[in-house]
């Protein structure tokens, strides 16, 4: 018989985009301020404690931090695993729990302890994985992103379909302009989890990037079909499809992402490309306008100031 404890895994990243918006999706990764930031939980398995094994002290103050997890009262339970000795906590490997609790709280110091202190007493493939991708967590924190990316590399080489380190790892080259591990580490991603739109909004925005638009209208196909009424799916297949030659299709997608969502500037930045190839400047001056006057320089960059100079004067 076993005891589980279930706290839910989020995984919060942003990356600077500049043709795709993020599109999020029921099981969320969310925009953020940070490269990447990853809310630390665990899906943590607890064999029945045995009361001969450790003190009998120790053995009611486990039950009790099990209990405080099932509150969700996480402090408490940080604070009497610390009431625990090491020697008890090692016998029952309560050293991954206590890291990760620390790690929640920001204590950086005991937490990388605990966590080097657990990855020394297993030795199951998987389990090591998730130790160095939590060591990896805390690097994040930390802002140390070489030793993070480590951490994550031997996360991902001791398990390659932990879809966290391959989530961590794409996020990190994307953001250092590696598209091509960028592209791979989504990919497997998607692969072991297909369940996340906003993972294969990423994953369709590195194909933007490298001019496989083509690829890109697929994926946002299926995000579309997945989400009927989300805008953003809409605009981004629209610029894809401009880019492909298919114009027409390109300006019904940009037409019903604004009909979804008529605030958004980057559909009207969007838009005005698609009436400049059609040679519509008059539409696309006024696109380029309404983006303006919905703040797009503000959130996107000035990009359409070129635009704006070229085809419709000062």
């Amino acid at each position: 018989m076993k005891q589980y404890i279930y706290i839910l895994t989020l995984v919060i990243f942003s990356c600077n985009f500049a043709i795709s918006q993020n599109q999020q999706h029921k099981q969320q990764l969310v925009k953020y301020d940070a490269p990447i930031e990853i809310i630390p939980s665990l899906n943590y398995t607890i064999n029945i404690i045995d009361s001969t094994n450790i003190a009998r002290e120790s053995f009611t103050k486990i039950n009790n931090v099990l209990t405080l997890l099932g509150k969700h009262e996480d402090l408490e339970a940080l604070n009497t695993l610390n009431t625990i000795s090491e020697k008890d906590l090692e016998k029952n490997e309560m050293f991954f729990l206590k890291g990760t609790l620390e790690l929640m709280s920001d204590d950086f110091t005991n937490s990388s302890n605990s966590l080097s202190k657990y990855l020394a007493l297993v030795s199951n493939d998987s389990i090591k994985s998730s130790v160095y991708f939590m060591l990896g967590v805390l690097d994040i924190k930390k802002e140390y992103f070489l030793s993070a990316s480590s951490n994550f590399k031997k996360s991902n080489e001791l398990n390659p379909k932990n879809y966290y380190s391959n989530i961590a790892l794409a996020t990190l080259n994307e953001n250092k302009n590696d598209l091509k591990n960028a592209e791979l580490y989504y990919r497997r991603a998607v692969e072991i989890n297909p369940n996340f739109n906003n993972v294969w909004n990423r994953l369709a925005f590195i194909y933007q990037q490298t001019g496989n638009n083509s690829e890109a209208v697929k994926i946002f196909s299926k995000i579309i079909k997945d989400e009927p009424d989300a805008a953003i799916p809409y605009n981004n297949r629209g610029y894809s499809n401009l880019k492909i030659g298919l114009t027409a299709e390109a300006l019904k997608d940009v037409n019903k992402s604004i009909k979804l969502f008529p605030k958004n500037s980057y559909a009207y930045r969007n838009r005005s490309l698609i009436y400049i190839e059609l040679k519509e400047l008059e539409k696309a001056c006024q696109d380029i306008e309404t983006a303006m006057a919905l703040g797009y320089k503000e959130e996107y960059g000035s990009d359409l100031d070129l635009v704006k100079l070229q085809n419709c004067g000062k």
